[in-house]
């Protein structure tokens, strides 16, 4: 579906926002800030500046640019920035994938942020412009450039995968605006790779969807987002909400929350892999290191979110669930608060253990779910170890899927995509033949494969 296409069909979407705009233009309001990234204007002599200290200052003006089938940028409203950084521009209305750029008196850009749709008769709030947001929309362009003719971008799930630690180490170490150009083409080939692998993932089991209908979908969610972060409330919490609504727009296409999960465990391994490969350069370690993390932070909501799908779907006990909670809630601040990408796994691999408990069957989520003593524990510590197994074959499956797909200069997303969804559907076949021997636990061994699922094959540091 091109450009011209989607913009057609906002005029049925809702778009939370502030109030109602009028004739066939509609009223976009929004500030620029001098947040997230410290990195100071005009880093590199004629570089794209990505927001950060001074930018408030820097700016004048604020543009409106509608995003062409190719990447090219088109104008298609202006406005003066405004006291403390606040703007409003009038844009037509029925507008899709939209650039918001806050340029200085020169007309460069200094900052610039993503708005995914506007809506007749719908006023719309932009997120505030910042390292971050420049950073989205710098590699939301390029992925736009670099997209076959029939491939589409979501860019709820751009704005998704990239955040302010990103945005911090993008700049950090780049001597050149050749270097920069060049990490931002790996962020975007690797932001294409995992939606790619969440597609696949998502037809092999069973779930017929594409980009743009992921997208449409994930309008309301972003609108809500940008609502929240203009406010000025809790960030942490405004993201929370976000991730919330979008596993409930993927839910309203068909996928379950945990094919959700699986579908986020292959999209997340594909972006580490070509990341790692494409960004190999010493000085450009901060920015693989932020990324692994982000990459982490995604898989742990999506498996805390399946680990309670799959107990309430099981009536567990109010117990069960309740340390499964604690155990999903202690990896998403322990990857949370991380500073390395090794302290992120470490926090996956003690998820997984009080999961699956590799050396305590019985004090574990899975043993106390199903119930596991002296006489049985045998039959689940030997699943766990199967387990153990299929994801170390998954590790070396990926690993060849990688050096297939991906190098230093390019990466085969259709190939990375089909090769990682794969290694990912043999992975859960080989977790779920363990079904045979927990039968001897009655109706619970269903839910206890899927437990053992979610349980290893998550973020690990060799993918």
């Amino acid at each position: 579906m091109n450009t011209t296409t989607l913009r057609n069909l906002w005029a049925a979407v809702v778009v939370l926002g502030l109030g109602t705009g009028c004739g066939n233009t509609v009223q976009v309001k929004g500030r620029v800030t001098d947040g997230e990234g410290t990195q100071p204007q005009a880093v590199v002599a004629g570089a794209a500046r990505l927001g950060g200290s001074g930018t408030v200052t820097a700016a004048t003006q604020v543009r409106a640019k509608a995003v062409g089938p190719k990447g090219e940028l088109t104008v298609v409203a202006e406005a003066r920035l405004e006291a403390q950084g606040r703007y409003t521009l009038d844009v037509p209305a029925g507008e899709a994938q939209l650039v918001l750029e806050a340029v200085d008196a020169s007309g460069q850009v200094v900052a610039s942020a993503l708005l995914e749709a506007t809506t007749e008769g719908k006023d719309a709030v932009a997120p505030p412009m910042d390292s971050e947001s420049s950073l989205e929309a710098e590699v939301f362009v390029q992925m736009m450039m670099d997209k076959p003719e029939a491939e589409t971008v979501d860019m709820v799930d751009v704005r998704a995968r990239l955040n302010a630690n990103m945005a911090a180490a993008a700049r950090q170490g780049a001597s050149t605006n050749e270097a920069f150009r060049s990490r931002v083409k790996a962020l975007a080939d690797a932001v294409r790779a995992a939606q790619q692998a969440e597609l696949e993932m998502y037809a092999n089991a069973g779930v017929q969807t594409s980009q743009t209908a992921l997208f449409e979908q994930e309008l309301a969610a972003a609108a809500a987002l940008n609502v929240a972060l203009d406010a000025g409330g809790s960030v942490e919490q405004a993201y929370d909400t976000f991730h919330a609504d979008l596993r409930a727009a993927a839910e309203r296409l068909g996928a379950k929350v945990e094919q959700q999960a699986q579908s986020e465990r292959a999209a997340s391994a594909s972006f580490r892999a070509t990341v790692k490969a494409r960004l190999s350069a010493e000085d450009a370690q901060p920015l693989v290191d932020a990324t692994l993390r982000a990459s982490a932070g995604m898989e742990a909501r999506a498996s805390g979110a399946a680990l309670s799908a799959i107990l309430a779907a099981a009536n567990a006990a109010d117990d069960v669930k309740q340390q499964a909670v604690t155990a999903s809630t202690t990896l998403r601040a322990q990857v949370r608060s991380s500073t390395s990408a090794a302290t992120a796994a470490q926090a996956f691999a003690s998820f997984e253990a009080g999961l699956a408990g590799r050396t305590n069957v019985q004090a574990s989520v899975l043993g106390r779910y199903l119930g596991v003593n002296t006489t049985n524990q045998l039959v689940l510590s030997t699943a766990v170890q199967a387990t153990v197994t299929a994801a170390a074959t998954l590790n070396a499956t990926l690993d060849a899927a990688v050096s297939t797909a991906v190098s230093s200069n390019a990466v085969d997303v259709s190939m990375l995509a089909t090769k990682t969804a794969e290694a990912y559907q043999a992975y859960a076949a080989a977790v779920r033949a363990q079904g045979t021997a927990l039968a001897v636990f009655g109706a619970k061994a269903t839910p206890a494969v899927e437990l053992l699922v979610v349980a290893d094959g998550s973020f690990q540091l060799s993918r």
